[in-house]
C-alpha cells in the first residue's frame, strides 16, 4: 500500500520533535555530549510514548557522521540506512515473536565481532519483558560486560516484570504519560499541517480518549476523518468512537442532584439506545464530577481546560453541591461501578442512579437548578431513533429535599415519600417533618431548641452542641468546624424559616459561653456534688460507716436507675 498512516508519516525524526519527554532526551544529549554513554539502557512506559522512536534516534546520533547538538543529521548514509532499517549492524528484535534463549543466542554470537559499517553495533529489543527466563540468563553477563562498540537498547511497557538483575544493569527512563493538553495542542499543529479543519472540543473529546498515548491520538484522529472526511468536528468524534456526549452526561448529573429518579433513568435509557454502555455512562459521570470537585479547590487541577459551555456548566453547579454531599455521591457511585459485574448491568445502573437521587434525603443540595427535567429532547442527545414505549404516569424521586418556598400554602408541600410507597404501618402514625409551620415566640434559645426536636430531632440534637450568643428578635449562633460541616446550608435555612427570626452563623473561634448540654452537664454535676455532700453529711450514713467499716462507692437521686419509684427516701447510697 502507498498510503502512510498519520502515526508512521509524523513519527519524530529528530530528539526536538519528540513531545512530553524532554527529561529523557536531555539526560541522553548531555550523556552524548561529554562522551559518557552507558552500554545499556532500559526505556519504559505505556504504549505510544516513544520508546522506540528513542531508541531508533539513539541508534542514528551515536553513528551520526555530522551529528548537531545531539540531533541526527539525517542526512549521512548510516543516519539514512538506519532510518529505512537496511543496515545489519543495527538490529532490532521483538521479543513477543522472539521469546526464547536462541533467539538471544543469535545476538550474543554477532556481539562479539566489531560493527562492519558504523561505529558502533547496537542492538534494540522491543517489549522485552516478554523474554523467558532462560533468555534474560543467557543475556545477563554479556549485558553486564558487553564489547567495546556495542549498546543495547531494551524497550518495555511492563518495566517491573524484567528480572531485578537486568534492571540493575541498564540504566533506566521513564517515559511519562502525556496530559491531554500536551496532545491536543501536537495534534493541532498535525492538522495544520495535513490542512485539516477541526474544533477543539474534538481535539480534547480524542486526547482524552487516546489516555496519554501520542501514537493512540493519531490513530483516533485519522478514524474519525475517515468518518466524517476533511473537517473533525465533535459530533464526528462522538458518533466515529462511540462517545458518550456531554450533553447526556451532564443532564444525568442534574437529575441526580434534583433527586429525580424518573429523570436519570431516562437519560441513561436515550444514552443506552444509542448503543453507549451503562457502565461507560456512569464513568462519564463520574468524570464529570472529578471536575467538577477540582474546580471547587482549584480550577488549575483540572486535567483540560474545559470548552465554553462546559466551563459555564461548572461555574453554575458550584453554588449546588458543597464538597461534602458531592464527595458522598462520587463515593456511592464508585462503588455501584464495582457490583455493576455481580448483576445484570441495566438493572445495577437503574438501581445505582436510585440509589444517588435518594440521597438528597439525607444529604440535599445547596440550590437546585432551574431546570426542565421532566420532558427531555432525546432526538438531539441521540441520533438513533428509540424504540416507542407506553406512555406511563410521572413516578415522584423516592426522597425529596425538604426545602420548599416558604410562600406556598402547607397544604400544597410535596410529601416526602410518595404514596404508592409501601412502608410499615409505624411510619405512617409518625407526624411528618415540614418545616413550614407558623413561627412561635420562644423566649429562650432552650424552648426553639425543645420544641424544634419535634421537628428535626436530628438538627437539634446538633443545635443543643451550638454556643448561642444572642437570642432575640436576630440570632447570633457559634460554630466550631464539625458543626460547619454537620449543620448544611438547606438544614440552616429550613431552621431559621421555621424559626421566622434572622439567624447569623459564626465560627466560634475564641467566643466564650456555654451550649445547652455544656450547661446541662454542669448543672447535672452541681447536683450530683450536692447529693455526695449531703450523703456524707447524713447522720444515719456516718454511722453506718463507722459501725460496719464502709465507705460510700455512689449516690443516686430518687427516681434514678436503681431507685423504686414510690420509695420515699431523699437520695440512695450504696455501702460497701
Amino acid at each position: 500500500m502507498s498510503y502512510m498512516v498519520l502515526a508512521r508519516r509524523w513519527r519524530p525524526q529528530r530528539f526536538s520533535d519528540l513531545i512530553g519527554q524532554d527529561v529523557v532526551v536531555r539526560t541522553l544529549q548531555n550523556s552524548l555530549k561529554n562522551n559518557q554513554m552507558a552500554h545499556a539502557y532500559l526505556l519504559s512506559g505505556i504504549r505510544g510514548t516513544g520508546k522506540t522512536t528513542i531508541a531508533r534516534l539513539l541508534a542514528m546520533v551515536v553513528n551520526c557522521q555530522q551529528p548537531d547538538h545531539g540531533e541526527p543529521c539525517g542526512q549521512c548514509t548510516p543516519c539514512t540506512s538506519i532510518a529505512t532499517g537496511s543496515n545489519l549492524d543495527v538490529q532490532e528484535m521483538d521479543a513477543a515473536s522472539h521469546t526464547g534463549v536462541d533467539d538471544i543466542r543469535e545476538i550474543l554470537d554477532g556481539v562479539r565481532y566489531p560493527p562492519s559499517t558504523l561505529q558502533y553495533k547496537v542492538y534494540i529489543i522491543d517489549e522485552a519483558h516478554m523474554l523467558s527466563k532462560s533468555a534474560f540468563n543467557a543475556l545477563l553477563k554479556t549485558l553486564e560486560e558487553p564489547p567495546a562498540r556495542v549498546l543495547f537498547l531494551l524497550a518495555t511497557t511492563e518495566a517491573e516484570k524484567l528480572p531485578i538483575t537486568v534492571r540493575s544493569r541498564c540504566q533506566r527512563f521513564d517515559l511519562r504519560r502525556l496530559g491531554s493538553d500536551e496532545i491536543s495542542h501536537y495534534l493541532a499543529q498535525v492538522l495544520g499541517e495535513e490542512k485539516v479543519a477541526y474544533e477543539a472540543e474534538a481535539l480534547h473529546a480524542i486526547a482524552h480518549a487516546a489516555d496519554g498515548s501520542v501514537r493512540d491520538a493519531l490513530s483516533l484522529t485519522e478514524r474519525v476523518l475517515a468518518y466524517g472526511g476533511d473537517t473533525l468536528s465533535s459530533e464526528h468524534v462522538r458518533h466515529a468512537l462511540g462517545l458518550v456526549g456531554p450533553d447526556i452526561i451532564r443532564r444525568l448529573s442534574d437529575a441526580v442532584l434534583c433527586g429525580n429518579a424518573q429523570a436519570a433513568i431516562d437519560a441513561l435509557r436515550d444514552a443506552s439506545g444509542g448503543g453507549h454502555a451503562p457502565r461507560s455512562i456512569l464513568l462519564g459521570m463520574s468524570e464529570l464530577w472529578h471536575d467538577l470537585a477540582c474546580m471547587m479547590v482549584d480550577a488549575d487541577l483540572l486535567q483540560h481546560e474545559p470548552g465554553e459551555v462546559a466551563r459555564a456548566w461548572l461555574t453554575d453547579r458550584l453554588n449546588c453541591w458543597d464538597t461534602q454531599a458531592l464527595d458522598l455521591r462520587y463515593q456511592v457511585l464508585i462503588q455501584g461501578l464495582r457490583d455493576l459485574m455481580l448483576v445484570d448491568e441495566r438493572q445495577a445502573a437503574n438501581m445505582l442512579l436510585i440509589r444517588l437521587c435518594s440521597l438528597n434525603g439525607i444529604s440535599p443540595p445547596r440550590r437546585m437548578p432551574e431546570l426542565d427535567l421532566s420532558a427531555p429532547t432525546r432526538q438531539q442527545e441521540n441520533p438513533v431513533q428509540d424504540s416507542p414505549r407506553a406512555e406511563s404516569r410521572p413516578v415522584e424521586p423516592l426522597i425529596q429535599a425538604v426545602a420548599t418556598d416558604k410562600h406556598q400554602p402547607d397544604a400544597q408541600a410535596s410529601p416526602a415519600i410518595p404514596a404508592a410507597a409501601s412502608l410499615p404501618a409505624k411510619a405512617e402514625t409518625e407526624p411528618e417533618l415540614t418545616t413550614t409551620q407558623q413561627p412561635a415566640a420562644y423566649a429562650s434559645w432552650e424552648e426553639a431548641v425543645e420544641a424544634y426536636g419535634k421537628v428535626r430531632a436530628g438538627v437539634a440534637a446538633l443545635l443543643e452542641h451550638v454556643l448561642c450568643l444572642g437570642f432575640g428578635d436576630k440570632v447570633r449562633l457559634a460554630l466550631d468546624t464539625h458543626q460547619e460541616r454537620a449543620i448544611v446550608a438547606a438544614e440552616r435555612m429550613s431552621f431559621a424559616e421555621w424559626l421566622g427570626r434572622e439567624i447569623h452563623w459564626e465560627p466560634k473561634a475564641d467566643q466564650q459561653g456555654e451550649s445547652l448540654s455544656a450547661q446541662r452537664a454542669r448543672q447535672a454535676e452541681a447536683r450530683q456534688q450536692q447529693l455526695e455532700k449531703s450523703a456524707e453529711d447524713d447522720p444515719h450514713v456516718q454511722a453506718l460507716k463507722q459501725a460496719f467499716d464502709a465507705k460510700i462507692e455512689a449516690v443516686r437521686a430518687p427516681g434514678a436507675a436503681g431507685t423504686d419509684e414510690g420509695d420515699d427516701i431523699p437520695l440512695e447510697e450504696e455501702v460497701s
